[in-house]
């Protein structure tokens, strides 16, 4: 069936052409042959037209009309001549070959003294004709008019054009032969390349292949475009299966490497405070953070213990990078600064010894932000200093809303000998603070605008006194509302405080 809708499609192809040629054959020939045959017919008109004028002469001068009919009358056995017809120089008739009478569009024909006229007419009832009209005596003895007939012209283009067709036709079946012929000789070898592809579409190529022979025969016998395509088709099934043992390969290592990267996402959030309120027997303050990586595994954190009974230690930081890297650098930082936490009482120092311990042995050359505050919660003293992290926003009951004076530190990791400093502010009751990575002002939307510092401090302005709770999540769903379900570029990381004084 594929071989005839091929074959069907070339025969109508071939068709068209024959048909284009056979026309334009047809009247390039007749035109050609009209004009060849209308010259060859006056050409020989005014040969007779002539002869018949010098031979009548001596008749017409002597008005022997007798002698003049049984003269023309023997040229009507010449093929082509239809009629003869003499007048004199009055444009009387002496002699025709009509029966009964000479036809009036005749009549009409004058003849040229000086040479030799030829016409084309029209005769009712008779058809078209050449008139040659030959002078007697440069007309002085009458004129002489033999009518060749065209329809003779076109009997014979027909009968030229006929044959002509005949030969075009013979063609033309030849012509399908041989196609029908080297169509089947190509449609067969695509039949068998179909019929393979068909069965390769339902293969299940985790198992080998099979009836290939058809396919490794014309590989290996066809030396044209068939055998490429047939070598092609055996090169991608052995592709084919590669690449599926591959995909299998890869897609068990993704998925044991997503699996072990679940796990470690785990352990990270469980590196972190998740119980909130996280100290409920104390009425001091209210506290609460959150944090949504970017990816399984990412580089922000935040934490937060009591010192004593009068303090309360916390920090949030943001690791460069994300990923893995950053996940295990972040863990490193926050179990060190567990340690500098307990070990100095100021948070300045702290920062100080923790950035040391992360400049050493740090090849990866990789480096934290952290903002360190102690609150003593009994008086509302703030002691507070920033590693280069975002500056939190103070906010108070009344709505106001401003980011803490800068302490002027560098980011932690990146040179060892680098003095940080602190500053204290004391909170009265129902103030805070709203900490946070670069995640949350970086946060982008489908056009790549940016969250900003200022649509965060308009927000927080909308919350007025609400709780650390209501703080953040109010933040949150001002930038999920802005970002418009785009990509998180980012690990968003928030805590806020507020102090109650109880």
């Amino acid at each position: 069936m594929k071989m005839s809708r091929l074959f069907y499609k070339t025969l109508v192809i071939i068709v068209i052409l024959f048909g284009v040629i056979a026309a334009a054959t047809s009247v390039l020939s007749g035109w050609n042959l009209y004009r060849h045959l209308t010259a060859q017919y006056r050409s020989e008109g005014t040969a007779l037209a002539k002869s018949i004028a010098d031979s009548t002469v001596e008749t017409l001068l002597h008005s022997d009309a007798a002698t003049i009919q049984a003269t023309i009358d023997q040229f009507l056995e010449i093929k082509g001549i239809s009629y003869v017809f003499v007048v004199d120089a009055q444009n009387e008739i002496i002699a025709h070959t009509f029966v009964p009478r000479i036809p009036p569009e005749l009549l009409q024909v004058q003849g040229n003294q000086h040479a030799i006229s030829i016409q084309d007419l029209h005769i009712n009832g008779m058809g078209d004709f050449i008139d040659v009209a030959a002078p007697v005596l440069v007309g002085v003895a009458g004129y002489v008019h033999i009518g060749l007939d065209k329809e003779t012209i076109r009997a014979a283009i027909r009968s030229a054009i006929i044959s002509q067709q005949f030969l075009l036709f013979a063609i033309f079946l030849v012509s399908v032969l041989v196609v029908y012929f080297l169509v089947n000789r190509v449609s067969q070898p695509l039949n068998h390349l179909i019929a393979h592809v068909e069965r390769l579409a339902t293969h299940d190529f985790s198992t080998p292949v099979t009836n290939q022979a058809e396919i490794v025969e014309l590989a290996q016998n066809s030396k044209d475009e068939i055998g490429e395509l047939a070598t092609s088709f055996l090169s991608m099934e052995g592709a084919l299966q590669q690449s599926i043992e591959n995909l299998k390969a890869t897609t068990a290592a993704k998925e044991r490497i997503e699996s072990e990267l679940q796990i470690a996402r785990d352990i990270q959030m469980s590196l972190l405070p998740r119980i909130f309120p996280p100290f409920p027997k104390r009425s001091e303050f209210d506290l609460y953070a959150t944090i949504e990586p970017a990816r399984q595994v990412g580089g922000d954190f935040y934490d937060f213990f009591l010192i004593d009974d009068e303090r309360l230690c916390f920090t949030i930081g943001d690791v460069s990078g994300k990923g893995v890297p950053a996940s295990l650098f972040m863990a490193i930082t926050k179990m060190l600064w567990r340690v500098v936490a307990n070990k100095h009482a100021r948070p300045d120092k702290a920062l100080a010894d923790l950035n040391k311990e992360l400049c050493r042995d740090n090849e990866s050359v990789m480096f934290v932000t952290v903002f360190y505050g102690i609150l003593h919660f009994r008086t509302g003293e703030l002691e507070y200093s920033n590693g280069g992290h975002n500056l939190p926003f103070f906010l108070s009951p009344n709505g106001k809303v401003q980011l803490l004076e800068n302490t002027g530190g560098m980011a932690l990791g990146v040179m060892e000998e680098v003095i940080y400093k602190a500053k204290t502010i004391t909170l009265q009751a129902g103030e805070g603070l709203f900490l946070y990575t670069d995640g949350v002002t970086e946060a982008m939307d489908r056009a790549g605008n940016l969250f900003t510092e200022p649509r965060l401090q308009d927000c927080l302005r909308g919350v007025n006194g609400g709780s650390p709770t209501e703080v953040i999540r109010n933040a949150l769903e001002a930038v999920k509302q802005f970002t418009a379900g785009a990509e998180q570029s980012d690990d968003i990381t928030t805590l806020a405080i507020r102090y109650l004084r109880h």
